[in-house]
């Protein structure tokens, strides 16, 4: 299946049509800008908006969008809608954003437009996806869908971070029991054993040269310490830093599976949402990758993209990924020569996020063990360490 070429070099991204009309029958008056401040009578005490520094968390996205499609279903306008959740939110942010929303609506102003300037709050997916939802006339259904692929996102990440939360507190628990023991509780059993002049066996006395190198010179160290953590930082955000991460993400060998089917079932569910809405591919593709923060993903996409544009459609790109799961890329070519393009990918996107939890699952339940083995094995040699020169005191002592 091939898509018409469009080499047009300055291609304009894709809005659905103006439905409303030129006057609004609420008000007539012209447009009130985004970031004036709410009438008085509605909320006296907020100030200024900028949309550039709000944020909402996924959670309270989600459950806006969930109340949008409820009342919407239930026949209530948008305008009425975004009035109604305003009075009803607890939150200044939030609040603000709603009555400057409803500004807009109320001026004549698509509901999709009005979402513009929070555009970095909403994500260009969902003002694209709700755009769809006014020129197809489903913006309740549209709204609905959205509000699942959110709470779906958040049952992910909240499982995940459920998942590691145990290896991890295990390996800071453990870490710090045994820095405790190196650098207060050794020391101490020194003192001792030069008293009875007892020969120290190896593993204690390098212990004990770590210990007192790191207690007489905490004052170079300890920057140290901290300036390595503060340049791993810098460059794990850098950009070769974030692509060399990413690369070990989807190419190490215990984790590569968990986070290729993860990332496909993030990018599989929101495109074939955005499909199946009514957004056309190749905006669909653009968009996706603005919402994919992986770089090697937003390559292939960038592949992707570049292929629809010039008619070849999506198979030579998947088959020449080697990131992409050989059964979605196979999946992703029947469903686009089969014209079902949109129901099929989110299915895909839905099996490959179950698939990649239940991976990640077996994965922790195999770790934990070993982690509990491995630190285990360090405290022990800690402790040994304290125990054998005891051992000797109480032999030479019997002797």
């Amino acid at each position: 299946m091939s898509y018409p070429s469009d080499s047009s070099a300055n291609h304009q991204p894709w809005t659905a049509p103006d439905l409303t009309p030129t006057l609004c029958p609420v008000v007539n008056q012209p447009a009130a800008p985004v970031l004036a401040e709410v009438s008085a009578s509605e909320s006296p005490a907020l100030p200024l908006l900028q949309p550039q520094r709000v944020k909402l968390s996924r959670r309270d996205l989600a459950n806006l969008t969930s109340q949008m499609a409820i009342m919407l279903q239930s026949g209530v306008d948008v305008a009425s809608t975004l009035q109604s959740m305003a009075r009803q939110s607890k939150k200044e942010e939030q609040t603000r954003v709603l009555h400057a929303v409803h500004d807009e609506v109320l001026a004549g102003k698509p509901f999709s437009a009005a979402l513009q300037p929070f555009q970095h709050v909403f994500g260009p997916s969902y003002v694209a996806t709700v755009a769809a939802g006014e020129a197809s006339g489903k913006m309740a259904d549209i709204l609905g869908q959205l509000a699942c692929l959110l709470r779906s996102e958040l049952r992910l990440r909240n499982s995940i971070r459920m998942l590691l939360a145990y290896p991890l507190m295990l390996m800071l628990v453990s870490l710090i029991v045994t820095v405790a023991l190196v650098l207060f509780v050794l020391p101490r059993f020194a003192e001792i054993f030069a008293q009875f002049d007892t020969p120290l066996p190896a593993v204690t006395q390098l212990l004990l040269q770590g210990s007192t190198e790191l207690r007489e010179r905490y004052w170079l160290w300890g920057p140290l310490f901290v300036l390595l953590l503060v340049g791993a930082s810098l460059f794990r955000f850098s950009a070769t830093g974030k692509r060399l991460w990413d690369t070990f993400l989807l190419k190490a060998y215990l984790i590569r599976d968990v986070s290729r089917m993860l990332l496909m079932g993030r990018v599989c569910r929101l495109l074939g949402l955005m499909v199946e809405s009514g957004v056309p591919l190749l905006e669909s593709l653009r968009i996706v990758q603005t919402s994919v923060r992986n770089t090697l993903y937003r390559q292939v996409l960038a592949e992707l993209e570049h292929d629809v544009l010039n008619g070849r459609g999506l198979g030579d790109a998947l088959l020449r990924s080697d990131v992409i799961p050989p059964s979605a890329s196979e999946m992703l070519i029947t469903a686009e020569r089969t014209g079902n393009l949109g129901t099929v990918t989110h299915m895909i996107g839905e099996h490959f996020e179950e698939e990649g939890e239940t991976r990640l699952r077996d994965i922790v339940t195999l770790i934990e063990p070993l982690i509990t083995i491995a630190m285990g094995l360090v405290v022990a040699v800690v402790v040994a360490a304290v125990m054998l020169p005891m051992f000797d005191m109480a032999t030479f002592a019997k002797g």
